[in-house]
């Protein structure tokens, strides 16, 4: 394999592990300004309208951190469950299981507890 291959591959790799924030997140933003744009001369706007449409990217991306921050955390602190034995547990649960349904419970709620655990750093002083 030649050494472009090499790297194009690693590259698309990159791309394609991390796409939540080098497509998504940017794409979103986009979305975001455009729809503001376009809705935004529908009503009228105060003063601080453009403002906090400069702002919308940073907040975009502090979003993205905060998100990033809790996943973190509950990967290192609260056992998260393994992608493998998660689809296993959804398995047994659309068979009946209700030992698994509660595992996935508990599972959604210690997301939920790192999702404001996360937000008491992350919150916009303002």
């Amino acid at each position: 394999m030649s050494i472009i291959t090499t790297i194009l591959s690693r590259v698309r790799a990159f791309f394609y592990q991390s796409q939540e924030f080098t497509l998504w997140l940017p794409g979103l933003v986009v979305l975001a300004v455009l729809g503001y744009v376009l809705l935004g001369a529908v009503v009228r706007v105060g003063p601080d309208a453009l403002a906090w449409l400069a702002e919308l990217p940073a907040l975009c991306a502090y979003a993205a951190a905060w998100l990033a921050f809790s996943w973190a955390i509950k990967a290192v602190y609260m056992h998260d469950i393994p992608r493998v034995l998660e689809r296993d547990l959804q398995e047994q649960v659309l068979a009946g299981d209700a030992h698994a349904r509660w595992l996935l419970v508990k599972d959604r709620l210690e997301t939920f507890a790192a999702l404001l655990l996360s937000l008491a750093f992350f919150w916009p002083a303002r």
